[in-house]
């Protein structure tokens, strides 16, 4: 994004450091933060071992590129579309997932001890969260699973947004990930009239080129 601003501004120089620079980042991240045994890109210590808690952010290096085909497909396929970790179901429809991971995308993947208690950044839905995966699987498009999780994430964070909002008229800063938000008498866990919250529809509206 840099780049093509610098591009724009005719400061071209600018505009060659920071291609150059992307590149090498991205072949770090292809290099060094694939995690063959969980099939994801993963956060590593600096002794060179995985941090093996994951989270939505672990698809943001498809932003930058850095996955094949095959690993794209292969982290939307075991961790976006499963009921036991992002819990988006392939058609967007909630099929298959528990109650208490029912809208999916929780800010830590449903398996992890942390989930079940939830906290701030430890299982709710996040807007910018949303946006930002959306944003990576966008840059796969050409993966037909990969296009059709994107969708699916779309469905079901636009139904999790229009359920508070109809039923109380609150954009949340974040979001239950609880079928009925019973761990908050029904309404948002967060803020309840927080402009990013609506990130979780405006992924729609770009999806259907309202955007």
């Amino acid at each position: 994004c840099l780049a093509k601003l610098a591009t724009a501004l005719r400061r071209t120089a600018d505009a060659a450091r920071l291609t150059a620079r992307a590149a090498a980042q991205r072949k770090l991240i292809a290099e060094h933060l694939w995690d063959a045994q969980g099939g994801i890109f993963t956060n590593k210590f600096w002794n060179g071992s995985f941090y093996r808690r994951i989270s939505p952010t672990s698809f943001y290096a498809l932003m930058a590129t850095a996955a094949t085909d095959g690993q794209a497909e292969a982290m939307v396929r075991d961790w976006l579309l499963s009921p036991d970790h992002f819990c988006i179901a392939p058609r967007g429809d909630f099929a298959g997932n528990s109650d208490d991971c029912y809208w999916g995308l929780p800010s830590i993947q449903k398996a992890d001890a942390a989930f079940p208690p939830l906290g701030y950044w430890r299982g709710y839905v996040w807007g910018p969260m949303a946006q930002l995966t959306y944003w990576s699987l966008q840059y796969y498009d050409h993966v037909p699973l990969v296009r059709s999780g994107r969708k699916a994430l779309c469905k079901q964070m636009t139904a999790l947004m229009l359920s508070q909002w109809r039923a109380h008229r609150h954009i949340c800063e974040n979001f239950s990930p609880h079928k009925t938000a019973d761990d908050h008498a029904g309404d948002c866990s967060g803020t309840k009239f927080y402009h990013w919250g609506a990130l979780t529809g405006m992924i729609t509206l770009i999806e259907e080129g309202f955007y």
